[in-house]
This record gives C-alpha cells, structure tokens and sequence, in this order.
C-alpha cells in the first residue's frame, strides 16, 4: 500500500465514517431536543427539519464515499457468464469511468449552486435564516470527497487494466 493510499484510506475509511457517525448523532439529538420541546414545552425549535436535511445530506456522500473506497457499495449478482465478463477489468474500468464521470457532473453542479448562493448571499426561508453557502460548502467537501475516490478508483482500474496479469486475470 502506497503512501498515498494510506492517506486516502485514513481520510475516507476513518475520517469520512466518523464524520457520517457524528452527524447521524447529532441528527438523533436534534430531533429528541425537538420532541421534548413539542410535547414537554409545547414550542419548537424550528430547526430540526432545516439542519437535519443538511446533516443528513452531508453524512450520505461521507458514507457513500467510504463505502466506494472500500468498495462495499450495493452489487448485483449476475448468473453464469455475465457474472465473469462483469469481473473483467476493462468491464471494471468503463464502470469507474462512469463514476468519475457522474461524480464529475454532480460537483459541478453543485459548485455552481455554492457559487450562487455565495454572490448573492442566498439564506435559507427557515426561521433561522442560514446562509446557505454554509450547508452547501459542506455538501461540496462531501463530493468533492466523492469524487476524490472516484478518480482513484478510476486510475487502479486502468492500471489493472493495462498491467499483463489484468488482462488474463480478474479484477477484485
């Protein structure tokens, strides 16, 4: 294991999860906090739905990043010879293309939406206001994150590709 894979390893197998832990937490609390003040004091805090989706939205590309890393996101079992020629590491290749690609498109996307939301200081309708460049910059840590290990992904597979033992053997 390279240097390099260590620190991307550490980042979005210890980092990222952690990340995505703590804010499920703190999603936990928010809401708790939320139904003692609704049914205790009979008020609210008129947050929990606001924070929460950010939270939450931040803790999914966190986790989602890990979970590509470590390549345990949800597969698809094929039958017979599909499920060989899908173990092929050019078949390998072309899928984490696919990923880096889409992943490309959605930091994009949301780069330019940060980017609005930051030149016209874009808050949210909310009673707290937030300036939605905060959220948002989180959001375009996590895919940037993403996206990060898509491009990684992307270059094993094409070396694993182009080495002479990838082109007789599987990929992992």
């Amino acid at each position: 294991m390279s240097k390099y894979d260590r620190i991307l390893d550490f980042v979005t197998v210890t980092i990222a999860n952690g990340i995505a832990a703590v804010l499920i937490a703190c999603i936990f609390i928010i809401i708790n906090v939320e139904i003692v003040c609704r049914y205790a004091f009979n008020t609210s805090t008129l947050i929990a739905d606001e924070y929460c989706g950010y939270l939450f939205a931040i803790a999914v590309y966190a986790g989602l990043s890990a979970g590509m890393y470590q390549d345990k996101l949800i597969k698809i079992d094929l039958p017979g010879a599909w499920a060989e020629f899908v173990k092929q590491p050019f078949v390998r290749m072309i899928v984490h293309l696919a990923a880096l690609v889409l992943n490309s498109i959605l930091l994009y996307a949301i780069w330019q939406t940060f980017s609005a939301s930051l030149l016209f200081t874009s808050r949210s309708i909310q009673p707290s206001r937030t300036l939605l460049a905060y959220p948002q910059g989180a959001v375009v840590g996590g895919i940037a994150l993403l996206f990060l290990v898509s491009l990684c992904q992307f270059v094993r597979s094409v070396v694993r590709c182009l080495s002479p033992a990838g082109e007789k053997g599987v990929a992992e």
